[in-house]
């Protein structure tokens, strides 16, 4: 059985690493085989079948991914025109006719990723086309169509000359979405992205976290609901943010698991009384911000202060499009760059960096 996944791009080996522990698989066994036919999208081939029911609640427990679709049909197809025939004949193949019958809607949702004579409305137009004769042949009438609330999602996606016919299983909103967001900061990480900063923070249960610059407090959100901490700490220079961020973390249920402080970031152990183990934060970017100035000085400050609370096992993960500004403040504060990767956030690539001190 092969899933298609959709995640954020840059995060594609958390999200295999997470689908697999789900399913109680090793991601080191030979028999799982996954591979990435571009950034963002993963096809899982898991050495197990499991029905839809089966599948769907440890699906829906993933924090890494957005999409997650069951792979009905993988094939290659021209570029050309000629591929929309293709893509007729490849979805008439496909063994949907358990999933839908004569009173059950379904949509399909296109993407095209290369360079094509077609585009993502073509391929749902034929792909559709393709369900529509198909139902009408087996059932004698036509499964409806319904683009705003079907009963089941068809995902039809071309990357170059690749075409993938999958059912969705994860729904139609984004498991990124995951509602407790009451207040929408206006630099909000996605929950997947800050999920995935947590585990590259390799946080574990009975450790103390603190977000310096927390905004909304996605990453103490998310790391409340995932781990068994000792204390957690949410900070913000700005009161209209914090409050926002207690709003999220009650919208959440874990307002009573997490500390909100008022304070500025430069003075961190000024506010936080006690060693921290992990510290995860979504600092200003200087894209945005327009100035190399204040983000120097913000950055040395706030390595400096919180090189004063950290614990003999502390480190600092932090994502940022200033990665070569932020390297060399730590540097000179004797940290080392311990990992980075990068990542995109909305259309901007940025680098979470993990370091430690020497």
């Amino acid at each position: 059985m092969k899933l298609l996944i959709t995640s954020n791009p840059g995060l594609e080996n958390i999200v295999a690493e997470e689908i697999a522990s789900l399913l109680g698989l090793n991601i080191n066994d030979a028999n799982l085989k996954i591979y990435m036919p571009v950034r963002g999208r993963i096809v899982v081939d898991i050495p197990i079948n499991l029905s839809v029911d089966k599948l769907f609640e440890p699906v829906m427990q993933l924090k890494s991914t957005h999409k997650v679709s069951i792979l009905l049909v993988e094939e290659n197809i021209s570029k050309t025109v000629e591929g929309l025939k293709e893509i007729y004949e490849i979805t008439s193949s496909a063994k949907i006719s358990n999933f839908l019958n004569e009173n059950i809607s379904f949509a399909i949702r296109a993407e095209r990723i290369g360079s094509h004579e077609f585009t993502s409305l073509d391929v749902a137009k034929y792909a559709g086309q393709a369900i529509v004769d198909l139902t009408k042949k087996k059932f004698g009438t036509r499964s409806p169509v319904n683009l705003n609330h079907p009963a089941v999602i068809f995902d039809a996606l071309v990357i170059d000359n690749k075409y993938y016919f999958a059912l969705r299983i994860s729904g139609e909103e984004s498991l990124h979405r995951r509602g407790y967001r009451v207040y929408d900061h206006p630099a909000a990480l996605k929950p997947t992205i800050a999920y995935g900063m947590l585990k590259i923070a390799e946080l574990k249960d009975g450790e103390t976290l603190l977000d310096p610059m927390c905004g909304g407090g996605t990453i103490v959100i998310e790391a409340v609901r995932n781990y068994r901490l000792r204390n957690v700490y949410c900070m913000d220079i700005s009161p209209k943010h914090l409050k926002g961020a207690v709003m999220n973390a009650i919208a959440s249920s874990v307002y009573s698991k997490i500390n909100f402080i008022l304070g500025d970031a430069r003075k961190v152990d000024e506010y936080v009384k006690e060693y921290i183990d992990v510290i995860v934060t979504n600092p200003p970017y200087g894209i945005r911000m327009l100035r190399q100035k204040y983000l120097r000085t913000l950055y040395l400050d706030f390595l400096k202060s919180s090189r004063n609370i950290l614990s003999s096992k502390g480190r600092i993960v932090v994502i940022t499009s200033e990665y070569v500004l932020f390297k060399k403040e730590a540097e000179k504060l004797g940290y080392k760059i311990a990992y980075k990767r990068k990542v995109l956030h909305g259309d901007l690539e940025v680098e979470i960096i993990k370091i430690v001190p020497k």
